[in-house]
């Protein structure tokens, strides 16, 4: 059943819908023309459903509002219901403008659904041109296109598993752009559905089974902040926790580290993969290297495969994500590469396994997971590392990154090379001459092993 109901949301009055239960997970869907229907309906059957009109809120006959305008008042309107934490799903400016509350306040958004949105960063005051501009119906190689803005980190602030919905060719969105926009969000997947800018009218049921099967996934992060909720372990801000019981109320993402990791992963009421995956969980929610030592134990002697699966996709996934997690690469370094018993397996997992997807067009993801393994891979033992680097070199994007792998191998207490087909590997790169510690490192090399 859906209610048609009101509450004053900055002083003026806000129209929306409701419908679920009560008690469901709590759903925002923007905008509120009800073209959404269908999906609607559907995420009704479990989760309570709020539409709200912000063409409503404007107190007077304008033009909609903006996205900016609209996000202020998306928050507002979250503050007035008290809602701590929702999925958040909009299409056009709707989408644009949650976009930018997943950005102004990232802890409460648990997933987000973008439908042929094209957004620019908050402030560049961009937009796309009005929607019945004749140019909207022109063939698309003769439509002009947005110069992509010049700031996207914004973006990289999105910590919600995000669906990015396109409509193929046949829309006159630029489908480069959205493939573009789900690259630059941490966890972000794209989905087309060939049929056009307005998916959801024209394959219905497609588009509602893509929404709801997102959103019947549980990210590792989500059942983190759940199981932490259960002990009483709250997120109030970024960086800032309370149980209710610390001084002061308040408690550091290191403090929590410190004080639930163990218990998570060492959770007896859970299988290995579950404990596991709670653990990188709660490395999503707040990259501290505590939570990475007990994953780690958690695993010494374990010989099951499928623990090593679970292991290594939770570092593979995370070392590819636009966004560093500075626990993760932290502990790869100093956890398995420093360490001569799991330094081969662990570099073999994390990159050398992919030794034959290493060439300049390979995608982005697997280009970032190369940068931060090599960087990181001074103590790997060279006849371990050596393949990987030389079929790195072949790939101009990842030559830093070798350098740096090479460099670390030398300086490092742990580092590890030889010296000779280091500098053999080195010359292949393609540096600038001004490098820092270029000159010096091939100096060294042409001179030998250490002392």
């Amino acid at each position: 059943m859906i209610e048609n109901r009101s509450l004053i949301v900055n002083g003026l009055p806000l129209e929306y819908e409701v419908s679920g239960p009560a008690d469901g997970d709590p759903l925002v869907l923007l905008p509120s023309e009800g073209d959404w229907a269908p999906l609607r309906d559907e995420l009704a059957r479990k989760r309570r459903v709020y539409v709200p009109d912000m063409s409503s809120h404007s107190g007077a006959n304008t033009a909609s509002p903006s996205a900016e305008r609209m996000c202020d008042e998306l928050l507002a309107f979250l503050d007035a219901l008290g809602l701590d934490r929702v999925d958040l799903a909009g299409r056009a400016t709707g989408g644009e403008a949650a976009c930018f509350v997943a950005q102004a306040q990232p802890w409460r958004v648990a997933r987000l659904v973008l439908e042929e949105v094209w957004v620019y960063p908050r402030g560049s005051g961009k937009v796309w041109p009005d929607p019945v501009d004749p140019e909207w119906f022109l063939p698309p190689e003769d439509r002009l296109r947005p110069e992509p803005p010049d700031d996207w980190d914004g973006l990289r602030r999105i910590t919600a598993p995000t669906l990015v919905l396109a409509g193929g060719p046949a829309s006159h969105v630029r489908q480069e752009s959205l493939a573009e926009l789900a690259g630059w969000i941490p966890d972000a997947r794209l989905i087309t559905i060939p049929v056009g800018h307005l998916v959801h009218a024209a394959a219905p049921q497609e588009f509602v089974r893509a929404v709801v099967e997102f959103l019947d996934e549980l990210p590792d992060g989500e059942s983190a902040r759940l199981w932490l909720a259960e002990r009483g372990v709250v997120r109030t801000g970024e960086g800032s926790w309370t149980d209710g019981e610390s001084e002061e109320g308040r408690l550091t993402s290191n403090e929590v580290a410190h004080r639930w990791a163990a218990a998570a992963v060492g959770d007896d009421s859970l299988g290995m993969e579950r404990r596991l995956r709670l653990g990188f969980g709660l490395v999503d929610l707040l990259d501290e290297y505590r939570v990475t030592v007990e994953i780690g134990s958690a695993v010494q002697g374990a010989s099951d495969p499928d623990t090593a699966c679970t292991l290594w996709n939770g570092y593979r996934s995370r070392l590819a994500a636009p966004a560093a997690c500075e626990a993760i690469v932290y502990s790869l370094r100093v956890d398995w590469f420093e360490d001569r018993d799991t330094a081969e397996t662990a570099f073999t997992e994390v990159l050398g396994r992919d030794i034959t997807r290493l060439w300049p067009d390979a995608p982005e993801p697997l280009l970032r997971r190369a940068r931060r393994v090599l960087e990181s891979s001074g103590p790997v033992p060279w006849q371990v590392k050596a393949p990987v680097y030389q079929a790195s070199a072949r790939v101009p994007a990842l030559h830093e990154a070798v350098f740096r792998g090479i460099l670390h191998s030398h300086h490092d207490v742990y580092g590890d090379l030889h010296p000779v087909r280091a500098r053999a590997v080195l010359d292949r790169l393609d540096l600038p001459e001004d490098t820092e510690h270029l000159a010096g490192l091939r100096s060294a090399l042409k001179s030998g092993p250490r002392p």
